[in-house]
C-alpha cells in the first residue's frame, strides 16, 4: 500500500507540474521573452513613455542671452509657435530672454541639473563640457550661410552631435540663428597684419583668446553688456562681434571700422536637459525634431538678406565697412591654420577627422 500511495502521489505531482506549465505558455520563458529592466548599452536613449502615449501637457523653459526684441526671441517663439502647432498644443514654451535665468554658462548648469528645461548656449561655452563643441568655433570651416545651413540642417549632423550631447545628459535640439562674426574697431583692418596688437572683446572660450592671438590681436572676456561701455573708455579697442549685435547693443556709436571677415557663422544652440527630453512621447520627440528641421529654409531665407542689411545699416550710422577681396580673406585663412591643428586634438581626432570630411562633402 505505501508503494502505491507513493506512485499515485508521483503521478498527481507530475499531473500539477504539466497543468501548471499549460497555463504558463508550455515552456520556459526565453531571453527575447524576459522583462528588459534596462535600456540597451548601445544606441541613443529613446522616451520612456510607453509606445502611442497620450502627450501630457507641458510647458517648457527657454533661457537665452540675447535681449528681447532680438532677432533671436523672435526665431524661439517661430520655432516654439511651430512646436505648439506640431504637438496639438501638448507643448508650450515659457520664453527667458536676456539672461533672466543667467548666463550661458549658469544657463547651461542648470540645464546639465534639470532646474532649467532648455536653453539656447554659444559653441564656445557648451564646449567647455563638451569640447567637440569647439569645431563650430573654427574660422573659415563654412564659405557661406548657405553651405552652414544645409550641414546643420542635415540628419547625419544632428545624430552625430547628439552622440556627444547624450553622453552628459543632453539633448541637441538644433541652431536657433546663424550670425557671420566680423572684427570692428577703431582702426581699419584689412588683413592680421594690420592688427598690431588692439585688444578685442572676445566670447569665453580659449578658442577665441587663442584665434585673436594667432591673428595678432589682444583679447579681453568682457560681460556683453559692459562691452558699451568698455569700448567707450578705451578699455578694448574693438570687439569681435556680428553686425547684428552692432546694431543691437548700438556698437555703431563707439567703434569707427567693421571689417566683414565672416569667419564664424556663429549661432547659439538649443540643448535640452536628455531627462525631461526622455520623459517626453516618441511622437512629441518626432515633432520637435520635424518643427527644428522645417524652420531652417525660412531662416535661411530670412537671414541672407539680413546679414547685407545690417551691414548697410550700420554703415549708414558712420561705420566705415570693409569687405574683403579673395587675397585679404586668404590672408585670414593661412593665418588661422594652427588652430585647426592644435584643436584636432582638444576635440579630438574621431570627431575632428568626420566633421571636416562632412562640411566638406557639403560644398
Amino acid at each position: 500500500m505505501k508503494k502505491i500511495s507513493k506512485a499515485v502521489a508521483l503521478i498527481l505531482t507530475l499531473a500539477l507540474m504539466l497543468t501548471i506549465l499549460a497555463a504558463c505558455g508550455g515552456g520556459t520563458i526565453t531571453q527575447s521573452q524576459a522583462p528588459q529592466t534596462s535600456a540597451p548599452e548601445t544606441g541613443a536613449p529613446e522616451s520612456s513613455a510607453p509606445s502611442g502615449a497620450a502627450q501630457d501637457p507641458v510647458t517648457l523653459q527657454w533661457a537665452f542671452t540675447p535681449p528681447s526684441g532680438s532677432m533671436d526671441e523672435k526665431w524661439h517663439m517661430h520655432i516654439g509657435d511651430l512646436i505648439s502647432e506640431y504637438t496639438s498644443g501638448a507643448v508650450t514654451y515659457e520664453y527667458y530672454p536676456n539672461s533672466t535665468l543667467g548666463n550661458e554658462k549658469v544657463a547651461l548648469e542648470g540645464v546639465l541639473s534639470g532646474t532649467i528645461t532648455q536653453a539656447s548656449i554659444s559653441p564656445n561655452v557648451i564646449a567647455t563640457v563638451l569640447p567637440e563643441f569647439n569645431i563650430l568655433c573654427l574660422p573659415f570651416a563654412f564659405d557661406s550661410l548657405e553651405h552652414f545651413n544645409k550641414v546643420i540642417s542635415s540628419d547625419e549632423y544632428y545624430e552625430k552631435m547628439n552622440e556627444v550631447a547624450n553622453a552628459v545628459g543632453l539633448q541637441y535640439l538644433g541652431v536657433d540663428l546663424a550670425i557671420p562674426r566680423n572684427i570692428s574697431t577703431d582702426k581699419p583692418v584689412y588683413t592680421p597684419a594690420d592688427a598690431n596688437g588692439e585688444v578685442l572683446r572676445v566670447m569665453d572660450g580659449s578658442i577665441y583668446t587663442d584665434m585673436m592671438a594667432l591673428w595678432g590681436f589682444g583679447s579681453s572676456v568682457i560681460s556683453y553688456g559692459e562691452v558699451y561701455t568698455a569700448l567707450q573708455q578705451g578699455v578694448v579697442d574693438g570687439v569681435e562681434n556680428s553686425n547684428d549685435g552692432n546694431l543691437t547693443m548700438k556698437f555703431y556709436e563707439v567703434v569707427d571700422y567693421t571689417t566683414n571677415t565672416y569667419h564664424v557663422y556663429h549661432g547659439q544652440h538649443a540643448v535640452m536637459n536628455l531627462d525631461v527630453w526622455n520623459s517626453l512621447t516618441k511622437e512629441t520627440q518626432e515633432s520637435i525634431r520635424q518643427a527644428w528641421k522645417d524652420t531652417y529654409p525660412a531662416l535661411l531665407e530670412e537671414l541672407v538678406p539680413y546679414v547685407q542689411e545690417a551691414s548697410d545699416s550700420i554703415a549708414e550710422k558712420g561705420v566705415t565697412i570693409i569687405d574683403l577681396d579673395e587675397e585679404q580673406r586668404q590672408a585670414w585663412i593661412d593665418a588661422s591654420q594652427p588652430l585647426y591643428e592644435k584643436y584636432s586634438g582638444v576635440i579630438g581626432e574621431d570627431f575632428y577627422n568626420w566633421f571636416m570630411e562632412f562640411v566638406d562633402s557639403m560644398r
